[in-house]
């Protein structure tokens, strides 16, 4: 795969580069997820110029499908979607969340980009929480 619009990006292994280079689980839902229940978790600040939206369409307890929306760096957008694919199929667990410490190993971030990787984390757990907790919010298109 060539990654050459990222290559020269610092602070990224290859597979946080493939991950930008491309996005998975972005877009409108799929069809099959167009009945199931959905929660949503956020972290970080608009205002700040770092935020992160996830949202989880689940199939009894297992996530079925997984969207998100990212405001920030590649950081942030690469650890976004490689977490969207690592939690497809998972149970709809806070636990199912990788710590982000690890996320920003497996994505060979530099540490100054470690942050991002947390507020990717505190994103999904947020929104698995919601799920842990039984309450219900309304879907979004």
């Amino acid at each position: 795969m060539d990654h050459s619009s990222t290559a020269g990006v610092p602070g990224f292994g290859s597979l946080a580069r493939e991950h930008l280079e491309r996005p998975r689980n972005t877009g409108p839902w799929p069809a099959a997820a167009a009945r199931l229940r959905r929660f949503t978790g956020e972290a970080g600040s608009v205002a700040a110029g770092d935020f992160v939206r996830f949202r989880f369409a689940l199939d009894a307890n297992r996530i079925a499908a997984v969207r998100y929306e990212v405001l920030g760096g590649p950081a942030l957008m690469a650890t976004a979607s490689w977490l969207s694919e690592h939690l497809t199929g998972k149970e709809a667990e806070p636990t199912a969340v990788p710590a982000g410490l690890d996320m920003a190993r497996v994505l060979e971030l530099e540490r100054v980009e470690h942050g991002m990787a947390l507020l990717v984390e505190d994103a999904a757990r947020n929104a698995l929480n919601t799920v842990a907790t039984g309450l219900k919010l309304p879907p979004k298109a």
